[in-house]
């Protein structure tokens, strides 16, 4: 079994770092103001949004804090991103 290091579209750290720098956007702050209010390095945080580390709990929970959200609010944006689009069968359309 080969473990691609890849990121595919999708995962988890993907949609994680593609949560939170929606977040970030949609509250019209930059990646230093959201790192100094969740006490990680703005390079840290940079490598999170682009989905290459991975963050603990703990980090999450910080980086609530620094973007002003409720971090169950953050995890259920999370959780719906990854949620797979529903698949309509054909066979009682035009298209059949």
């Amino acid at each position: 079994m080969k473990i691609s290091p890849e990121h595919h579209s999708g995962d988890l750290l993907s949609t994680i770092g593609e949560t939170l720098r929606a977040e970030r956007n949609e509250r019209g702050l930059t990646l230093k103001q959201v790192a100094e209010g969740a006490h990680v390095s703005v390079s840290y945080l940079a490598e999170i949004e682009r989905g290459e580390k991975d963050p603990s709990s703990r980090v999450l929970e910080s980086i609530a804090v620094g973007l002003d959200v409720e971090v169950s609010e953050l995890l259920v944006r999370i959780a719906s991103a990854l949620e797979p689009t529903p698949v309509v069968p054909v066979t009682n359309s035009l298209a059949a």
